[in-house]
């Protein structure tokens, strides 16, 4: 399914006009000398509100006690009246920023009894230019010419050396590569030293290994008005098999914010220690660029990467989703309104738990209520009936595989591997064949405990063995066939959806999702709009636990712009 995908994706992608924003793409200065090509430029983000920010002192108002407020003075002239709403003003640079598409290299890594191996390392080549700064400057108060009027002021560009230089390049992918994982999975990268990848790299991008820097070198002297050089970030162990990738880079500017929080929210400015701020929040300002390419593990021409608009991949992993459940029935033969009707229950029974209640991955807690509804009914052939009508043939065999393999004959090393596993939900291989679903929905509930996916994973082959992976085949079976219930239910044309195709699936049921039928006498063909939380709930049918994450995000994707200035936390920690 996933190279289904995949293959979808690329189509879509390479047939579009996204790829280069006009303007952002020219000769660099100095690159006729240095490398080959053009690099993609990213003017310095120059707003004004980076200048200057409003913060509190909440240091002043600590132990304060409760806020005066005198009789005979104005309020603004105490203590917390001057510790309230001051502002600061700074010197701010950020430097131009030129890249070339990341590429991949093979080199020679150290290991083990002073031999090499070949590894594959991702890398991004760029430049800095330092083009100035800015700082605010205010007017001359007219009668004393002498003094600054501090209302008036206005922005000046500056010349000004970096002498804290110190970038930080993130590699960070939310892309799903199993069906365990469900749609969205976190993965990030720092930029690693690689030293021995130093050489091959300046050879391979036709720079001189002496003005080629890595993270630490391109930083350690001052980087003069004017002053360009080059760099190189690298990433190692990321998995080949990723479509989509977003680098976040970090250092381009000193521009930051900061706040003070107190129980989650935006600490007010309070003189009593009970609502003293907790922790100061900061945050850097830092460059997103987001990236797609053909993922695949023997794929090798990495040429292909081209630069995307952030919301591209949450687009087409919702497109994919609702195309694949509007498909399957095809496949499958299943009867999804039917199978829900028939086994006694709701496609809310089905919901995936909140995030918050495990750890990651693909929520089990689907396959667990279908086994427990499974389990009431006495007679087997209606048993397969109501799998057959809910998921399809090929789950029979599925639950077959996995219930013989947990109660069925055995060699005496893989019985008693089994036993010392189904003793820790107090079950043996025969009592699992006398209640077989319903031991089975007990063992699917011991997996959702596990810590993480790796070891979910490691616990369903002591349980299951070889057919470990059905218990991931028959989650995603019921994510789709809950998915697909819904779009019948939400009278989406689904023969028209196929043919929009996956770029713009979503955008073609979004009508569906927000609104409803609402019928009048004189308007019978009215519609409403829907309740918050039931939109949310149908995102969670749809898509599973993060369907209304992905969504947001979705909606939020800019075509033709590609790159975004943004902030993100740089770090927290309890400074007060």
């Amino acid at each position: 399914m996933r190279r289904h995908r995949q293959t979808q994706a690329r189509g879509v992608l390479l047939g579009m006009a996204l790829l280069t924003l006009a303007g952002s793409v020219r000769a660099a200065d100095g690159f006729r000398e240095l490398g080959q090509g053009v690099l993609t430029v990213v003017p310095p983000d120059e707003s004004v509100s980076d200048v200057a920010q409003v913060l509190n002192l909440h240091e002043l108002a600590q132990g304060r006690g409760e806020t005066w407020d005198p009789d005979h003075a104005p309020s603004h002239q105490t203590l917390i009246g001057m510790a309230r709403d001051r502002q600061f003003l700074r010197d701010v640079w950020c430097l131009e920023f030129a890249y070339k598409p990341p590429r991949t290299i093979e080199i020679d890594m150290p290991a083990e009894g002073y031999t090499l191996r070949r590894e594959k390392v991702w890398y991004l080549v760029y430049r800095v230019k330092n083009i100035g700064g800015r700082r605010v400057v205010f007017g001359k108060d007219k009668d004393n010419p002498e003094k600054e009027d501090r209302t008036q002021r206005k922005l000046e560009k500056i010349n000004l050396p970096v002498d804290n230089f110190e970038p930080q390049f993130i590699f960070e992918t939310h892309e799903a590569l199993s069906q365990d994982e469900g749609l969205l999975e976190h993965r990030d990268f720092l930029d690693r030293l690689v030293p021995t990848a130093m050489g091959p790299i300046s050879q391979r991008e036709k720079i001189p290994l002496d003005a080629l820097h890595d993270s630490v070198s391109i930083g350690e002297q001052p980087l003069r008005p004017n002053e360009e050089r080059w760099g190189v970030a690298i990433w190692q162990g990321v998995d080949p098999r990723i479509d989509f990738f977003t680098i976040f880079a970090y250092g381009l500017t000193n521009v930051m914010t900061w706040r003070h929080e107190h129980e989650g929210q935006e600490a007010d400015l309070e003189g009593d220690i009970e609502h003293a701020p907790e922790y100061e929040r900061r945050e850097m300002e830092c460059l997103r660029l987001d990236f797609y390419h053909p993922g695949d593990e023997a794929h090798g021409d990495f040429e292909e990467v081209q630069v995307v608009h952030a919301g591209m991949f949450e687009q087409l992993a919702l497109g994919s989703r609702l195309l694949e459940a509007a498909s399957r029935a095809t496949l499958t033969k299943a009867e999804h309104i039917a199978g829900v009707r028939q086994l006694g229950v709701r496609w809310q029974d089905f919901l995936e738990p909140a995030k918050g209640e495990w750890t990651g991955g693909a929520g089990l807690k689907p396959v667990e209520k279908f086994a427990e509804t499974l389990a009431k009914v006495d007679d087997p052939a209606e048993r397969e009936t109501l799998v057959r009508a809910f998921l399809g043939d090929q789950a029979i065999g599925w639950m077959e595989d996995l219930l013989h393999a947990v109660a069925g004959p055995a060699s005496p090393e893989w019985d008693a591997k089994r036993r010392k596993a189904l003793q820790t939900v107090h079950l043996t291989p025969e009592q699992v064949a006398v209640e077989p679903l319903k031991s089975f929905a007990t063992i699917v509930r011991k997996l959702e405990l596990a810590p993480d996916l790796k070891e979910r994973r490691d616990q369903s082959a002591v349980f299951f063995g070889s057919a470990a992976d059905r218990v991931d085949q028959l989650a995603h079976e019921v994510a789709i066939a809950r998915a697909a219930a819904l779009l019948k239910l939400l009278q989406v044309d689904e023969r028209a959806l196929l043919q929009v195709g996956v770029r713009r699936a979503l955008e073609f049921i979004i009508p569906n999702l927000v609104t409803q039928p609402a019928a009048a006498e004189d308007d019978p063909g009215r519609v409403v709009d829907r309740e918050e939380a039931e939109q949310k709930e149908l995102l969670q049918g749809l898509f599973g636990h993060d369907g209304p994450e992905l969504f947001r995000r979705a909606r939020e994707a800019q075509e033709g712009q590609d790159y975004r200035w943004l902030f993100r936390e740089a770090r927290r920690e309890d400074i007060l």
